[in-house]
């Protein structure tokens, strides 16, 4: 695969689909092999992916075995010339300390009834809710090759960007 830089062209179009969408189809594999779950994820100026889940499902012990990952976004639909989305891969992390708080913020602001739940639980079972996310894992996709798909350009049409990783 040919590696390009990444236009602003690009990573408005990906921004554009990250905003759009509130769900990210995952795929991890560990001993147990290949397995794929839907998170709720929001996202940052960066194209990472922010994420909670329990360190106990089969997606977060493959994360702990081994931080890589691909997944895939895209909205449901009937017609080929319909088909669009991101494909992408990258490396996984929990987040802890300030880099919590940081991809916290991201999460809460895409989803406000979530936030509503964290600030004023309006009875017991949202305050065990509420305890529960606060208690989970937050994670961060960060991608390392993202390719968007939109065949409404015309069939089988994509673009692909390696990007380069950072540092924490």
């Amino acid at each position: 695969m040919m590696e390009r830089r990444v236009t602003r062209d690009f990573q408005d179009a990906v921004r554009r689909m990250l905003e759009a969408h509130h769900t990210v189809t995952l795929a991890t594999t560990g001993e147990d092999g290949p397995w794929a779950a839907t998170v709720f994820f929001a996202s940052d100026a960066d194209l990472n992916l922010y994420f909670v889940s329990d360190h106990r499902t089969r997606h977060g012990r493959h994360l702990a075995a081994s931080p890589e990952a691909a997944a895939a976004i895209n909205p449901d639909c009937s017609a080929w010339g319909e088909v669009r989305g991101l494909q992408l891969t990258g490396r996984v992390q929990v987040l802890n300390g300030l880099a919590r708080v940081a991809g916290l913020r991201h999460y809460l602001a895409k989803f406000h009834d979530v936030r509503a739940l964290f600030e004023t639980p309006r009875n017991p079972d949202e305050a065990t809710i509420a305890e529960r996310l606060k208690a989970a894992q937050l994670y961060r996709l960060e991608p390392r090759w993202i390719r968007l798909i939109d065949n409404r350009r015309g069939f089988g049409y994509k673009e692909e960007c390696v990007l380069a990783a950072t540092d924490d």
